[in-house]
């Protein structure tokens, strides 16, 4: 599986930055095994920091693929823009369908406790950036036709 590297942007959080990212917009690839270390990814809830253009914080508690070898997280576009889109109809039904970005995860204590909900300065009191923003493509497999002897 091939990757490319992207860089996160500058660091936003308070709290030291954790987790390589990947969001996989890949449907039919589900990255059961890390595309790193070819290791069985494990299941984890992480509340995510969401940012929906043009400036709207969300913070969504979703279950991700985890490889903790590689400290590798990795989220479904496709399951993530399904609960982005539930969620913008019910909070801001005017930002249904625009872009995003995922900037880290916020401090599991202060998400239970709601205190990522009040403020800009208690949000970023309380994010861990991520460390990197990877790409990876999954390997396409292809029919060969047997040769003849």
């Amino acid at each position: 599986m091939g990757k490319k590297k992207g860089k996160a942007p500058e660091q936003i959080g308070h709290l030291p930055p954790q987790h390589d990212f990947f969001l996989n917009p890949h449907q039919d690839a589900r990255f059961t095994c890390c595309p790193k270390c070819d290791a069985k990814t494990k299941l984890r809830k992480k509340p995510l920091l969401i940012v929906i253009k043009p400036a709207q914080a969300i913070s969504l508690n979703k279950t991700c693929r985890y490889c903790p070898a590689c400290d590798l997280l990795i989220v479904h576009q496709d399951e993530l823009d399904q609960l982005l889109e539930s969620a913008c109809r019910q909070l801001y039904p005017h930002l249904v369908g625009n872009d995003y970005f995922v900037f880290g995860t916020i401090d599991r204590k202060s998400w239970r406790e709601g205190h990522h909900s009040s403020s800009s300065d208690e949000l970023l009191a309380t994010l861990h950036d991520f460390k990197r923003h990877l790409e990876f493509e999954p390997a396409r497999y292809v029919w060969v036709a047997e040769e003849d002897d």
